[in-house]
């Protein structure tokens, strides 16, 4: 079996629904509880990875374009998440330093393009925040 998010996501819900009702104490049953959330949205993070590398990478060559920069930053030549990961973050570097060059510009275009890098960063770092899990409620 494969499907690591699909296991994570088990695993998780196998550990906050059945494992840590059963504990006998709050550290236990909440360290179980805990740890059966922290693997479901592992499971998330994990298939959305590539997805959401893709998109950003993408971004940020976006931004360079419109900055008409081009940047020695080769593309991935894999879909693996560290392969990616390694493109992504060394166009962060760049994008870092194109941004602080527009930061004490004073013209419309500078301005602009700053606003959209913002928006870019905004989108990304929305894009990683997990989404809680949707467990039923407790039952008294």
């Amino acid at each position: 079996m494969s499907d690591i998010g699909m296991i994570l996501d088990r695993i998780g819900r196998k550990l906050v629904m059945e494992v840590a009702p059963k504990l006998e104490g709050d550290y236990s049953g909440g360290h179980a509880a805990m740890s059966g959330l922290m693997s479901v949205m592992a499971g998330e993070a994990w298939d959305g990875a590539a997805d959401r590398l893709v998109n950003e990478i993408a971004g940020m060559r976006g931004l360079f374009a419109l900055a008409g920069k081009d940047v020695a930053v080769a593309k991935s030549e894999t879909l693996k998440i560290s392969d990616l990961t390694e493109e992504r973050n060394a166009l962060a570097g760049y994008l870092t330093a194109l941004q602080m060059s527009l930061e004490n510009r004073e013209d419309d275009a500078a301005k602009d393009l700053n606003a959209k890098i913002w928006m870019h960063l905004m989108a990304t770092a929305m894009a990683r925040m997990p989404s809680p899990p949707d467990f039923p409620d407790a039952e008294d």
